[in-house]
């Protein structure tokens, strides 16, 4: 059995904030940077409860530059609005990237209104994270249209398809298919999917997540070194390809 805090890691995807039914659930920064320390956690992308609260990932980057990276909640249908605060993010706050959570704010993920969040991400060379696993809002198939109209711009497939056989089955063909997505762990519901990804996808292609506060970050990360790989397979999960995902931005 391995020890848990014998890899460096990055976390590709938690979250601060207070969350309503059916979570009735919140977490702080002071709980992220406790759970870093806790599991040998280098850094963490940090989204918010929701993209009214993208101030408080900003803030939480300045109380931790060196262990937070923020990358700011986009609710594609506020249109014109939404895109400028993520430029101004980026452009001004450090922000490092975007993120939709389109089953929440009730759009398709390959709808025209997430390409200017698309083109935002490549003029200013910045990942885009996209929640994946749920119909009719967030499916893999979606998310391959949208990389495929956007070659340039990289994607985490945030959860891999999530809990459903089926669509973490087609995230893995959908990220063999396009270069330019990568596929994230936390809440996938099999440590055999994770396994097969790693061997038939790529690699280079699969990368650690906590989704903190909602996941148990001793199941995540045993998920990972249940699947029978070897040393350097397990560091490539956990810190090295998310090292080479998100490149000069983690300095």
């Amino acid at each position: 059995m391995f020890n848990f805090n014998h890899f460096k890691k990055i976390d590709m995807h938690s979250h601060i904030g207070s969350w309503g039914n059916p979570f009735n659930y919140s977490g702080d920064i002071n709980l992220v940077l406790d759970l870093m320390e806790k599991f040998n956690i280098e850094k963490t992308v940090l989204c918010p409860s929701d993209s009214n609260r993208n101030a408080d990932i900003v803030e939480a980057y300045k109380k931790a530059p060196d262990r937070v990276i923020p990358v700011p909640w986009v609710d594609c249908t506020k249109g014109t609005v939404a895109y400028d605060e993520l430029e101004h993010l980026i452009r001004d706050e450090g922000c490092k990237g975007a993120k939709i959570q389109s089953l929440f704010d009730g759009y398709a993920a390959d709808s025209p209104i997430v390409d200017p969040v698309a083109e935002i991400c490549e003029k200013y060379n910045v990942p885009f994270f996209v929640h994946s696993g749920h119909e009719p809002f967030s499916l893999p198939w979606q998310i391959g249209l949208l990389a495929e109209r956007h070659p340039h711009c990289k994607f985490a497939m945030l959860h891999m398809g999530h809990g459903h056989g089926i669509y973490v089955e087609a995230a893995q063909t959908i990220a063999k298919r396009y270069d330019n997505i990568w596929l994230e762990t936390s809440g996938t519901s099999m440590t055999a999917q994770i396994y097969n990804a790693y061997k038939n996808v790529g690699n280079e292609k699969v990368m650690f997540g906590l989704d903190t506060p909602f996941h148990a970050p001793e199941v995540e990360i045993q998920k990972i070194l249940s699947c029978h790989l070897k040393e350097r397979d397990y560091e490539n999960i956990f810190y090295n390809n998310a090292k080479n995902f998100m490149g000069s931005l983690l300095e």
